[in-house]
């Protein structure tokens, strides 16, 4: 759970020989050129599965092409190989070929850092990881490509205006008028409160997640309902929700995953009827644990939304 931050692959090929790119087999029978958004799946710290998101951008040339491919959270997913997950916060370069429907990439300098075997059936490429233990595979779509504006339709330009008949001579020009007063600013909107005013109260009970998850359980939806219940009998109310992480992980990948989680009972409580202005969520990572043992029951304590409340 910790820092995931995105796994960024700049891919460059070039067009001419290298030593690290094989002769293709047959002649490419598909143009992988354009954006392409899915999935990688694998297995991130301590065995937990996990399926974050792959963006690519492609250009094709002949055999071989050009492009980048984003894989979010992968530094979170010991499945993938380590070189790829701290290169890739400085980016790595690759390669990649097409023969028939098949595409093999690799990185440029070291292919045994990464390899991606794929394969493209129309507008779906799925493969994986070559030699990744446990299995990465990767499971794209190609995004449509954007419609064309419309043409500008043709319009008569407008008749000229008849010119101002002239003014006689012995005319005066009219008394200026002045403007009317400018209407009063309208007052300003109070300011929210700061973290510091809110406090917990016993009426308005916190809720837990599973491990690097932050969708509501079953039994947490229960505590959510009653929550939202108070808060709606009681309008003068308002509430900040604090998401909190056990300490596995990185800081930043902690913060994230906090707010994911306070940003998911925020939209609970505004499905059953909590006014949206009313609600304020902050993140705090693992910063503020209640429990402090390396124990799965302690960790449990510390995956955590708190709400605490406010009077207007």
């Amino acid at each position: 759970m910790r820092g995931l931050g995105s796994l960024l692959i700049a891919v460059v090929l070039v067009t001419t020989g290298c030593a690290a790119a094989t002769k293709p087999v047959s002649p490419p029978s598909v143009d992988i050129s354009g954006k392409w958004r899915g999935t990688w799946s694998g297995y991130g710290i301590m065995g937990g599965s996990r399926k974050d998101q792959v963006t690519a951008e492609l250009l094709q040339q002949g055999s071989r092409g050009t492009g980048r491919i984003v894989m979010h959270g992968t530094l979170a997913a010991e499945s993938v190989p380590e070189a790829v997950r701290v290169a890739g916060a400085i980016g790595s370069r690759v390669e990649f070929e097409v023969s028939g429907n098949e595409v093999v990439m690799r990185e440029e300098l070291d292919g045994r850092l990464l390899t991606l075997d794929l394969r493209v059936e129309g507008d779906h490429m799925v493969g994986s990881v070559r030699d990744a233990e446990p299995a990465v595979t990767v499971d794209l779509w190609r995004a449509p490509a954007p419609a064309p504006a419309p043409p500008p339709t043709a319009s008569a330009p407008p008749p000229a205006p008849a010119p101002a008949p002239a003014a006689p001579e012995s005319a005066k020009a009219p008394a200026p008028v002045a403007p009317p007063p400018a209407p009063p600013a309208p007052p300003a909107a109070p300011a929210r409160p700061a973290p510091r005013d809110f406090a917990e109260i016993p009426e308005v009970k916190p809720i837990y997640f599973d491990f690097d998850k932050y969708d509501i359980r079953a039994a947490d939806a229960e505590v959510l309902t009653a929550n939202a219940e108070w808060l709606k009998a009681h309008p003068e109310a308002l509430v900040l929700i604090q998401g909190h992480c056990d300490e596995r992980g990185t800081d930043e990948y902690n913060l994230a995953l906090g707010e994911r989680r306070a940003r998911s009972a925020r939209n609970f409580l505004i499905s059953y009827g909590v006014a949206a202005d009313r609600i304020t969520i902050l993140s705090f990572g693992e910063e503020r644990p209640v429990c402090t043992e390396k124990t799965e029951a302690c960790w449990a304590k510390n995956r955590r939304d708190v709400f605490l409340i406010k009077p207007r």
